[in-house]
Formats: C-alpha cells, sequence, structure tokens
C-alpha cells in the first residue's frame, strides 16, 4: 500500500524552529562587472556608478531557487552603508521587472517605490522623470 502523501507546510506554518533547516539570508558578495546583469539591473548600475562613482559598491544578483515559491527574487545596487536600489524580478519571468525600490536596508527609513507590476508600466524600465525622482533621493539620503 503506498503512503498517503503529507499536505505541503506553507513558510507562514513555519515556526522559527521548524524553519531552522533554512540557510540564513545573507547577501550575495558584489559583483563588479555589469556585462553579466538582467537589461534593468544593467541600465540602473551604469545610471548610478556614472552619477555616484565612489559611492558604488557592486550589484548582489539575486538567484533562483527561493526558500518559498511566492518570493521574488531581487537584484541589490549598493551604494554604501546600506544605500542602495532593489530590483525584484518575477521568478516565472527572470528578466521582467516587477517592482523598483531606493532605500537604505540597514537603517530603515522612507524608501522610494516605482510599481512595475500594473499593466501600464509591466516590466518597463523607469521613465527619465522616475530616473530623476530615483537620483534626486538617493542624493538627499547621502547627504542628509
Amino acid at each position: 500500500m503506498a503512503k498517503k502523501p503529507a499536505p505541503a507546510i506553507e513558510p507562514e506554518d513555519w515556526s522559527d524552529e521548524e524553519a531552522g533547516f533554512l540557510p540564513p539570508l545573507e547577501p550575495p558578495t558584489p559583483v563588479r562587472d555589469p556585462k553579466d546583469l538582467r537589461p534593468h539591473t544593467r541600465q540602473l548600475t551604469d545610471i548610478l556608478r556614472a552619477k555616484f562613482p565612489k559611492r558604488w559598491v557592486g550589484v548582489e544578483i539575486g538567484t533562483l531557487p527561493l526558500r518559498c515559491e511566492d518570493d521574488l527574487f531581487s537584484d541589490f545596487i549598493n551604494l554604501g552603508d546600506g544605500l542602495g536600489v532593489r530590483l525584484d524580478y518575477d521568478p516565472n519571468e527572470p528578466d521582467r521587472v516587477l517592482w523598483i525600490s531606493a532605500g537604505n536596508r540597514d537603517f530603515g527609513g522612507e524608501p522610494v517605490d516605482f510599481p512595475r507590476d500594473n499593466e501600464a508600466c509591466r516590466g518597463l524600465m523607469l521613465t527619465d522623470k522616475e530616473t530623476t525622482e530615483l537620483l534626486d533621493y538617493l542624493e538627499e539620503e547621502m547627504t542628509g
């Protein structure tokens, strides 16, 4: 007689002890060569390296597999001291950006977000106006 399969355990059902088998979520080592980046990440990296050459640390590239099926995977353009731009990608279409956000992951604060998950801007890069808003936000965060 075949064993009856156990129901899947969803991540929100896991206690801290039960989730202990998962590896800790640590940022990947920053990549400094932009040729291996997804197109949206590469485009923003080029803009940020030109605007903030002394601040640019590298890009932490998100990879699959993820911890659970609902996770997005993200690239983080690191500008040092926790400041940077995160690009969230669709795990089913790894070159399709769903969300672009800038902020400080170490110190919190109010991020600036550019959703790319609605039909009007589905998967599109930032407009010139949004790029200016992003750069102004980052400059303000750097100075104070």
